[in-house]
């Protein structure tokens, strides 16, 4: 074979230029296709631009909300009784909303990640059907085809299928999979999750990414329980393809299983506490609670060498009879060691030869294989596509350690964040559904772990683990001391104590420059104006004429509106607002509706003091939520009652306490319907209302949960563990905030989500 054409000054097999090194940040593929195998489809890229958004950070939950109902029934002196891991360096984890390309983009060039993550769980869409991973609501799982009525905001899944089909598919995949190893640590692993039917896809496009010498595992594992009555053969597995970022810097921790070895033809004879060797019956050998009490029982274990040893070619005496080597072969240990298993009652015949006992007790588990078929799907799933904990506990246990960075650039439910969570893995999720993230969210603010013991102050210092002993012919024969495994997969668990999810971050990607709006996305036909693809997309018969803020006039039923398009990243802020309004009413236009990817806090405030300036004429502004992956490349364009959704008002007051405290009550929801024709208050119990939140001193930046609502879907019985009685009520949805203190600056924030997963914010100004 010839040598590699020197086609790029590339470092490595498989290579991707640092991203520090180019100048316009490009990642370029170190391939050649007339030496490796490769897989080939319509639109491959061998380089692309990187984006260059960061991060900003949109939101401080500093506690858990089943840690703050369980404090305040402890009381003041018996609050330790509920803890959370703390990290170094004081690390928050982070819920991202957003597509993960540019959030791994952002990880990378602004947030200095690269080789910072030690496992990557990526469960993507496993395919064609781009619908399969979506839910329209945080309450329910199932979708519902036939919601159209104007009253309801429903977002509908707007995509069924890729531009390209698979070719777009595989395009989508291979771009996050460079990103991932360009996060990795030398000694990390990456997951991906996938059905049967592109997984031989998913192995080719990972063996071009991390090379193939970098493959560790296959794992089919078990995600229902019964057949549903397929056509053919029911499809009763998914599967994990297993990289390393460096096979021989791989990270890996084996995890062991208790031993079912009923019904094993191996297992077939006992010895009696008295010290009698007996055969097992067939009943006994499929049930070993059959067996006698005190029988242990035991299995023939080979004692040939792998190799030949003349000082191991002798015979051995049992019962006056000499047993010499199996033909052509030597004994695994010498007469010492002979002598030790002789004495300690580890030899027996096997036929016409001397074998190794083994006794069930001598180390009662099994090694983790790669075939998990004792796994189940995930039970009272909150989420259209669930994966089972388990599934994901595997994984990060396997390859990381307490402390180490765990990313799911796929979050879903949140099921590997509460994962690391519970297994005190730091962890960084995204996705684009705003449904997923309030129900990660949800999920983590009413989970409980169990109270793991620290070696030292963080769990970066390792937990106090189980040990097992572990004898072996090697132990025996040498006189050696059981082996000791610790079970890293068992930590010691305190009694007494809740643990609760810890202080985390819900971020985003985008900044707030102006020069943002008349920025190009990247197509499947090249690069568009972004202001003018999102006119088009909300209002197919737009014109698109530019005066300052008014990007388009459209055709309504009331007559012409203006539409006006946000930030390409960021917040529509109130100055904003003002200043399209008062383009459009210099062009003599009396509606205004403006697109926006997030809003500012108060625009209500803003809308409302807009309607009463005299002198003005009457102008109707509609906010429009744009959804997070509407330009999203590789997915088909839908209509606009799809991509976009009313954005909503809350209504809420605030109360003065007799005490000087205060307090807010929220009383609803107010958003036009789809046609702008009139607005809808939904009540705070009407359902339509998932959560809403309080920021009682808010700072006009970044939204801190100082007080939360919502319904816990799961509400613990605490009163065993912590000896104390909760109210049902405050796990429930409430519409009156607990009083607290005026705040220095003067004002108060509320934020809800709606069962959609849309949020929409209000600040309330504190007099004085």
């Amino acid at each position: 074979m010839s040598p590699r054409p020197p086609l790029e000054p590339l470092p490595g097999w498989n290579g991707a230029i640092p991203l520090d090194r180019e100048a316009d940040g490009r990642w370029l593929v170190d391939l050649d296709p007339l030496i490796d195998p490769i897989l080939c489809w319509s639109g491959k890229a061998s380089a692309r631009p990187m984006g260059g958004l960061p991060l900003q950070r949109a939101e401080i939950v500093p506690a858990s909300q089943l840690g703050r109902i369980a404090r305040r029934a402890l009381g003041p002196d018996r609050q330790d009784r509920v803890e959370w891991f703390e990290h170094a360096e004081n690390w928050r984890n982070r819920l991202i909303s957003g597509d993960s390309l540019p959030v791994m983009e952002a990880l990378l060039r602004h947030e200095r990640m690269a080789g910072a993550v030690q496992a990557v769980y990526m469960d993507p869409p496993y395919g064609i059907k781009y619908d399969a991973n979506f839910q329209q609501r945080v309450d329910r799982t199932r979708n519902d085809s036939d919601q159209t009525s104007d009253d309801v905001l429903t977002i509908k899944a707007f995509r069924d299928t890729w531009v390209l089909g698979i070719h777009s598919y595989l395009s989508y995949l291979q771009e996050r999979l460079y990103l991932a190893r360009e996060l990795l640590a030398a000694s990390g692993s990456i997951f991906v999750q996938s059905g049967d039917r592109n997984v031989h896809l998913v192995r080719n496009v990972m063996d071009e990414v991390f090379g193939a010498r970098n493959f560790v595992a296959i794992i089919p594992f078990r995600k229902k329980t019964m057949p549903l009555g397929a056509r053919h053969l029911d499809g009763m597995v998914d599967f994990l393809v297993w990289y390393a970022k460096d096979l021989e810097s791989l990270k890996y921790h084996q995890l062991y299983l208790e031993q079912d070895i009923q019904g094993e033809f191996h297992w077939k004879a006992y010895d009696t506490p008295a010290g009698q060797t007996c055969r097992m019956t067939p009943e006994q050998q499929g049930d070993h609670r059959l067996l006698p009490p005190g029988a242990r029982p035991f299995r023939l274990v080979s004692m040939k060498a792998p190799g030949y040893s003349a000082g191991n070619d002798f015979a051995i005496e049992i019962d006056g009879t000499r047993y010499p080597p199996p033909r052509g072969g030597s004994w695994i240990t010498g007469s010492e060691g002979i002598a030790r298993l002789k004495a300690a009652g580890r030899l027996a015949l096997d036929g016409k030869t001397v074998a190794f006992k083994l006794f069930l007790d001598d180390f009662p588990l099994a090694k983790l294989t790669n075939l998990w078929s004792d796994t189940v799907g995930a039970f009272d799933k909150a989420y259209v596509v669930q994966t089972s904990e388990e599934v994901v506990r595997r994984c990060l246990l396997m390859s990381t350690d307490p402390g180490d960075l765990v990313l799911d650039p796929t979050c879903g439910s949140g099921t590997t964040a509460l994962c690391a969570e519970r297994w005190g893995r730091r962890w960084i999720a995204c996705d684009t559904s705003r449904v997923a993230i309030h129900v990660a969210r949800r999920r983590l603010l009413g989970a409980s772990f169990e109270p793991f013991l620290l070696l030292g102050p963080t769990p970066a210092d390792g937990f106090t683990l189980k040990t097992i002993e572990r004898r072996t012919l090697r132990t025996i024969a040498g006189g050696l001391e059981p082996e000791r495994i610790a079970l890293v997969d068992r930590p010691t668990v305190k009694k007494g104590v809740l643990r609760v999810a810890g202080p985390f971050e819900i971020a985003a990607v985008g900044r707030y420059a102006e020069a943002d709006w008349h920025a190009s996305v990247q197509t499947e036909d090249g690069l568009e104006n972004y202001i003018e693809v999102l006119c088009r997309l909300y209002a197919p018969d737009a014109r698109i004429e530019v005066f300052g803020l008014v990007h388009a006039v459209f055709e309504t039923a009331a007559g012409l509106a203006a539409l006006s398009v946000g930030p390409l990243a960021g917040q529509v802020t109130a100055s904003q607002v003002e200043d399209a309004v008062q383009d459009a009413r210099t062009l003599g236009i009396s509606e205004l509706h403006l697109l926006g990817w997030a809003f500012e806090a108060n625009l209500g405030a803003t809308l409302d003091r807009l309607a009463a300036k005299a002198g003005d004429p009457p102008m109707a502004v509609r906010l429009v939520a744009i959804r997070p992956d509407a330009l999203a490349r590789g997915l088909k364009p839908g209509t606009g009652d799809r991509l976009f959704a009313p954005q909503g008002n809350p209504e809420a007051t605030l109360e003065n306490l007799p005490d000087g405290k205060l307090q807010v009550r929220l009383h609803g929801l107010t958003l036009p319907d789809r046609h702008g024709t009139e607005t809808v208050t939904h009540a705070i119990d009407s359902g339509y209302i998932a959560a809403w939140y309080l920021d009682e001193a808010f700072d006009g930046d970044c939204f801190v949960d100082s007080q939360i609502f919502l319904d816990l879907s799961r509400a613990p019985n605490l009163k065993a563990l912590l000896k104390v009685d909760i109210d049902p009520e405050e796990y429930r949805l409430q519409a009156c905030s607990r009083p607290f203190e005026p705040p220095q600056s003067h004002r108060v924030a509320v934020r809800v989500t709606d069962v959609h997963g849309n949020e929409s914010s209000v600040v309330l100004p504190v007099p004085g």
